[in-house]
């Protein structure tokens, strides 16, 4: 079972190599939308993310550049 530490860990090092939306995060760790899109409202309200929109897509990527 994947614990909370472990899916931010693998969001964070996704994030850390490019933007993505959150259907394209819950594709690559294979989790459900409704959960990828969770962490990923957290992440940002915790300041480690940035969320821009494209489109009708949220698309993430980690805050300030490449730095955490």
């Amino acid at each position: 079972m994947e614990t909370p530490n472990n899916l931010e860990r693998r969001i964070l090092d996704l994030l850390d190599k490019r933007l993505l939306s959150v259907s394209q995060v819950a594709k690559e760790l294979k989790i459900n939308r409704a959960i990828a899109s969770g962490y990923l409202e957290a992440l940002k309200n915790q300041g480690k993310l940035e969320l821009y929109k494209v489109g009708r897509s949220n698309v993430y990527i980690l805050s300030g550049g490449r730095k955490r």
